[in-house]
């Protein structure tokens, strides 16, 4: 008896989580802005990439994906992330680590486009937090939308399966692995195109 009511509670937690997820991206509220902080924020929002996805786990530690070209910059593509390394007592157990691959500039763009064009779509949202999840901040230093652990099969979680599959191609370093994800971020570009207010 005692397995299945722990079976059950469990079941329960899986379904409320599931349905505070999120479908679409929100412009980032004054209010959010204050709730994660600016120095902490600040920390991985990059002011010189031309846009960026920023990645917030409920349980883990942050990392950022930052598309780079024109203004002077070389076209390029870049992860940050944090890790726990050893440490004597008296040092930092935390560090902040970076790679970047480069590419070519019509890579580099249409990576931009696909952000640009889904953080255009956004709109206020009242699906919003649950349990536990991860939260992901699109867009550059002037316009920047949210979603907190979006549903399995909506555009935003293709958004964030082809940009964090962009993460993995430039942390191996494979520039061929990041064009190969060309086809999807060429397709999911065209589909939030396709949701742009009518008016």
């Amino acid at each position: 008896m005692k397995k299945q009511i722990i079976t059950l509670v469990t079941a329960l937690m899986a379904a409320a989580i599931g349905a505070q997820a999120q479908s679409r991206l929100e412009p980032m509220t004054q209010t959010q802005q204050k709730l994660w902080g600016e120095k902490y924020f600040g920390t991985w929002l990059s002011e010189r990439a031309i846009q960026q996805m920023l990645i917030f786990p409920s349980f883990s530690f942050p990392s950022a994906l930052y598309v780079y070209y024109g203004y002077g910059e070389s076209e390029r593509l870049q992860v940050k992330w944090c890790e726990v390394k050893e440490a004597r007592p008296d040092e930092p157990r935390l560090k902040l680590d970076s790679i970047e691959v480069k590419t070519d500039k019509a890579t580099a763009v249409m990576f931009s486009d696909l952000i640009k064009h889904a953080v255009a779509t956004c709109m206020f949202n009242d699906e919003r937090m649950g349990f536990d999840g991860t939260t992901y901040f699109f867009g550059n230093s002037i316009r920047v939308a949210t979603i907190w652990s979006p549903d399995s099969g909506s555009n935003c979680k293709r958004l964030t399966d082809v940009l964090e599959k962009a993460m993995t191609a430039v942390k191996h370093q494979n520039e061929e692995e990041l064009k190969a994800l060309l086809p999807e971020v060429e397709s999911l570009t065209e589909v939030f195109k396709k949701l742009y207010p009518k008016d």
